[in-house]
């Protein structure tokens, strides 16, 4: 891990948490959280220790010209692919920085060397749709801009920025550090949407996913269930002849647990991916965008959401690129949901 970044402008310094100030990570959530935030380690030196030691997690803390703690940035592993990293848990103590500061923490990770591990394909986020700062930073950055995943977040767990929406949608963003290898299968259905958030990432062999389902086998996938968010995210790596029932089960789950957003991010190493999206879309399943090297290669993520209708309206988008996402993606809904009713 990188030494401290000095901004002299301001008198902040950033530098890595370790074992001499882990402590201080919960000493900046509890300034804005209390108690509260979902993500318990945050308030136990000790476990925030372990995740860094573990390779699950990189995190620093600003400092201001006195010593005191008054942010924190962390990047955690997210996806199955080991050397992918989502960016997140931005924090700045109220009243102890500015927005130079949170600048300056969204900066961090970009500069070289401030990531642990040899190899690091790319950093992801979910930038939150219910203010702007987030997406304007990230674009600003270079990030590029690849989905939007509707109704993601619970409103009511926003303690700063509080929403005017029940539910939160976030702007799905990557900063592509490496090359992708190996050919990208791509759904029929969704072939021209996804070449336009292609043409604004590293290039890729592109094939059309056209193959039939697999005749045996199991479908291989791996799930989170975010349960104070009320949302359950499933990466399908394998699809196998049980692709439909493992379908079936999973909505018949989601409706048990009261799940309110469920996404299915599927390989785009599977040549029958066109097949596969065809049984999604016939279960109330709409496009939500590409996870880039989600699992090394991309993964293409549909969405279903369960209960009122999503506040469009609320939907805070600071591109035009993103506004066209938006458009499609509930376009796309809208043909699904008539479809269903025609049948």
């Amino acid at each position: 891990m990188a030494g401290k970044d000095v901004m002299p402008e301001t008198g902040y310094t950033i530098q890595p948490v370790d074992a001499s100030n882990a402590a201080e990570v919960a000493t900046v959530f509890r300034s804005v959280y209390g108690d509260g935030f979902p993500v318990p380690y945050v308030y136990h030196a000790a476990l925030v220790m372990e995740e860094i030691r573990a390779g699950r997690l990189a995190a620093s803390l600003a400092f201001d010209s006195k010593g005191n703690a008054i942010g924190y940035v962390s990047f955690f592993k997210c996806a199955p692919n080991p050397n992918l990293w989502e960016g997140g848990n931005l924090v700045v103590v109220p009243g102890g920085g500015k927005d130079e500061l949170g600048w300056g923490l969204m900066q961090h990770y970009l500069q070289p060397g401030n990531l642990p591990g040899l190899q690091s394909d790319g950093i992801i986020g979910e930038a939150v749709c219910h203010h702007y700062f987030t997406q304007v930073g990230a674009v600003k950055l270079g990030f590029q801009e690849c989905g939007l995943a509707l109704d993601l977040l619970d409103g009511a767990s926003f303690s700063e920025h509080r929403p005017e929406t029940e539910r939160v949608a976030c702007v799905v963003q990557l900063y592509e550090l490496s090359d992708p290898q190996g050919p990208c299968y791509l759904p029929e259905q969704y072939r021209a949407f996804l070449h336009g958030i292609y043409e604004r990432l590293r290039p890729r062999i592109l094939l059309p996913g056209t193959s039939p389902l697999p005749r045996h086998g199991e479908t291989v996938a791996t799930d989170h269930w975010f349960e104070e968010a009320g949302t359950w995210r499933f990466s399908v790596s394998v699809i196998g002849e049980d692709w439909g029932m493992f379908l079936d089960r999973i909505l018949v789950k989601s409706r048990e647990r009261k799940t309110v957003c469920l996404q299915l991010i599927v390989s785009t190493a599977l040549p029958c991916i066109s097949e596969a999206v065809a049984q999604l879309r016939q279960r109330g399943f709409f496009i939500g965008g590409l996870y880039p090297r989600w699992f090394g290669n991309d993964g293409v993520m549909l969405q279903q959401l369960f209960g009122k209708e999503p506040d469009y309206d609320g939907i805070k988008l600071y591109t035009g690129v993103a506004r066209k996402m938006l458009h499609d993606i509930r376009s796309d809904r809208e043909a699904v949901q008539r479809k269903g009713e025609q049948e």
